[in-house]
């Protein structure tokens, strides 16, 4: 897909914030499975999900059911380390852009007008507060499939060198089961906490009044912090979506071990929700306009697909620690593909970064 860049206005040179360096864990635990929790030295932390049983997808009478959510019973047959939280900023860009030098417009942020220039920078940073603009620990969004897949790759190496990774086990997505068991964490309703479903229907209700012109959207509730599960894991409802490793396909089969769904890598399902989302982000794109309807997106059962080639906003990764996988390359067709940039691309964003930095030179 090729991009275009007018420049309106004088734009800043930024440096980013170096990363925030954890002790390194300790190798034993982690390789011989037996620690609760650990933090990697980008401050990762991941916390340790039992192996068991659960019932995935939901019954017919829950609020906000989708179609594609039959209910089957699934065995994770080992434990896994998830992400407690989102991959943030901090721990996405040093990783996938070690030299990234950020540029946004003196009197807004930059993001979706700059694709071809921010590669693996922050889609929609927040509004600067100074004239300096560095990495945050925001959640990482804006993240394609295929990119979240290569971030894993490199976290998985990294920790291969250091000798932190348990024998069979990669850094990846999680499969669709895997999520959705972390994120129930023994859980059988819509939602893996009271306060979280409470929260979801203020959001829903006030999303309401905004579609129907009884309230503004600066009245918009937010989720503040998100709550965390029994198994410690926050924003499983909220927060970000998230990619899971599954091509959105039917569930198959009433019982199933370690179920991963593989067809033709077009459509990858995401996970969980996002704060104040009240708009389909499938193709069909329908904008909900009754309280519960928000439901049909954040619920632990609640699944999404997406082109894997494509960065969506409010989409990142929580990845696992968790069994290897082999994970077939997806069909992505070229105009689908924003990481395929042809030469001209590549010399329209050579000469734009020239231009926005001689124009800093005359400041």
């Amino acid at each position: 897909m090729k991009y275009t860049t007018t420049v309106l206005i004088a734009l800043v040179a930024l440096v980013s914030t170096p990363t925030v360096r954890a002790a390194p864990p300790e190798t034993k635990h982690i390789v011989s499975m037996q620690a609760r929790q650990f933090a990697l030295p980008d401050a990762i932390e991941m916390v340790k999900i039992p192996a068991g049983t659960f019932t995935m997808g939901s019954p017919k009478g829950e609020v906000g059911r989708g179609e594609d959510e039959a209910q089957r019973t699934v065995m994770i047959s080992k434990p896994f380390y998830m992400a407690k939280q989102e991959i943030k900023q901090t721990q996405y860009v040093p990783m996938m852009r070690p030299n990234y030098d950020p540029i946004f417009f003196r009197k807004g942020a930059w993001g979706f007008s700059l694709p071809e220039i921010h590669q693996h920078g922050p889609y929609t940073p927040g509004k600067p507060e100074t004239h300096l603009r560095r990495l945050t620990d925001k959640p990482m969004e804006g993240v394609s499939w295929k990119y979240a897949v290569e971030f894993c790759e490199k976290l998985t190496a990294r920790e291969k060198a250091a000798g932190r990774l348990p024998n069979g086990y990669e850094y990846r997505l999680p499969t669709e089961a895997e999520w959705e068991y972390a994120c129930r964490a023994g859980t059988t309703g819509a939602f893996n906490a009271e306060q979280v479903e409470k929260t979801v229907d203020a959001i829903g209700t006030r999303q309401a009044e905004i579609i129907a012109g009884k309230a503004k959207g600066s009245d918009a509730i937010q989720n503040e912090g998100g709550v965390a599960n029994t198994f410690g894991l926050m924003d499983m409802h909220m927060g970000m979506l998230e990619w899971v490793l599954d091509d959105y396909a039917p569930y198959q089969g009433s019982e199933t071990t370690d179920p991963v769904a593989f067809t033709d890598g077009r459509s990858k399902v995401i996970r969980g929700g996002f704060d104040n989302f009240y708009e389909d982000p499938s193709p069909k794109g329908k904008v909900y306009s009754k309280p519960n309807e928000w439901r049909r997106y954040v619920r632990s059962a609640s699944r999404g697909h997406l082109m894997p080639g494509m960065p969506y906003p409010y989409v990142g990764l929580r990845p696992v620690l968790a069994p290897a996988i082999t994970v077939p390359q997806p069909a992505i067709p070229d105009e689908y593909n924003i990481g395929v940039l042809k030469a001209e691309d590549t010399a329209l964003r050579e000469s734009d970064l020239a231009a926005f930095k001689k124009a800093m030179e005359k400041k």
